[in-house]
Formats: structure tokens, C-alpha cells, sequence
């Protein structure tokens, strides 16, 4: 029963997303520039920062990169905790994912 609803909720998911991309080749909504924040993308998944760092970095959370200097990461063995990572998170595959519009910080 509980991988019945899972596969449904997922479903449901999965059609939402491909409904906003469809809907978004048509008319495209304005989003402000720049990079939309770690905290504020985790709020809007409901998830923890670093559930969301771990899933840029990892590749299956699609919506931006994760660098330390002029390297891209893309596995969580590749990340030195003592370097600074910079994470770019688009507002447009946010969206695309969620339906949110990052209209930058206010």
C-alpha cells in the first residue's frame, strides 16, 4: 500500500513538472537575476540546506552547480569542507521544479 502512494505521489510530481515546463515554452514569467539563496530554495522544497547542497553536488536535484574555485563538483567525494563552495541555483529550473518565482531578495 505505501509504495502505492509513493509511485502516485510521484506520478502527480512528475506531471506537475512537465505541465509547468509546457506551460512555461508559452509565456515564461519574469525572475529577477542573479543566484536564488541555499536557505531560501530549502524552504521552498521543504528540506534542510544541506539536503539541498547534497543534491546539487550529487546531480539529482537538477536546478543549479556547485563549485569550489574553478571546479565544478559533482559527486559529495569531490567536496573539501575546509574550501568555500559557491552554489548557483537557477530561478528558472527552480521554477520548473516547483512553480516558484524567485523575484530576488527584498
Amino acid at each position: 500500500m505505501d509504495n502505492k502512494v509513493s509511485d502516485l505521489t510521484q506520478a502527480k510530481e512528475i506531471a506537475e513538472h512537465v505541465s509547468r515546463t509546457l506551460i512555461g515554452a508559452g509565456s515564461m514569467p519574469e525572475f529577477a537575476t542573479g543566484s536564488v539563496p541555499i536557505a531560501t530554495a530549502a524552504k521552498i522544497l521543504g528540506k534542510n540546506p544541506d539536503w539541498v547542497q547534497a543534491g546539487i553536488i550529487s546531480g539529482w536535484l537538477p536546478i543549479g552547480k556547485a563549485t569550489q574555485g574553478d571546479k565544478l563538483l559533482t559527486s559529495m567525494e569531490q567536496l573539501n569542507r575546509k574550501k568555500r563552495t559557491n552554489y548557483y541555483i537557477s530561478p528558472r529550473l527552480l521554477w520548473e521544479l516547483t512553480g516558484y518565482v524567485w523575484k530576488g531578495e527584498k
